[in-house]
């Protein structure tokens, strides 16, 4: 766990945050333009579900902003294998930032990327990418994700190959 300014808490996800996952997703797909209100509740309870699946297989690790008595922001590691390499078949997405707008401008987005990185590492994955906006392409190349995404340092210090 970790403790960030105005004792706000970021920790680990855990199944029973699948519901507020699923709102923030939610939020984060309205204010892209990418969901529209009235499909909001429907999306909510799919996510609810889908989001509780990938919690519980571990191809979904989350941190998450508690603040307030409610979780605020997030960010997620989702983990796929892809054929083997030398070592490690582990590759991650880091997806899903969001923090409430009433929370931003307070760095807490900085940390929560910073703790999905060093997540993907402790969980021995060997690169990672991320699907940043024309909005966010600057603030992701401050952690070392090039233009196409992928984190230009492999995670695993024996990684040396292209991020294919």
């Amino acid at each position: 766990m970790v403790l960030v300014p105005d004792a706000f808490c970021l920790r680990f996800a855990a199944d029973g945050d699948a519901p507020a996952l699923a709102a923030l997703r939610a939020a984060s797909l309205i204010e892209m333009g990418l969901l529209g209100a009235a499909e909001a509740p429907a999306f909510r309870a799919r996510a609810r579900r889908e989001i509780g699946a990938m919690l519980r297989e571990e191809r979904l690790i989350a941190w998450v902003l508690e603040a307030e008595g409610r979780i605020a922001g997030c960010a997620c590691v989702v983990v796929w294998d892809r054929l083997p390499y030398p070592e490690s078949s582990r590759h991650a997405e880091i997806a899903g930032v969001y923090v409430a707008p009433a929370y931003r401008r307070r760095g807490i987005a900085r940390e929560l990327v910073g703790e999905a990185i060093a997540t993907a590492r402790a969980h021995g994955v060997r690169r990672a990418f991320i699907a940043p906006t024309s909005q966010t392409r600057a603030f992701y190349r401050t952690f070392g994700f090039d233009e196409s995404g992928w984190l230009r340092s492999p995670l695993l210090a024996s990684g040396t190959e292209s991020p294919a």
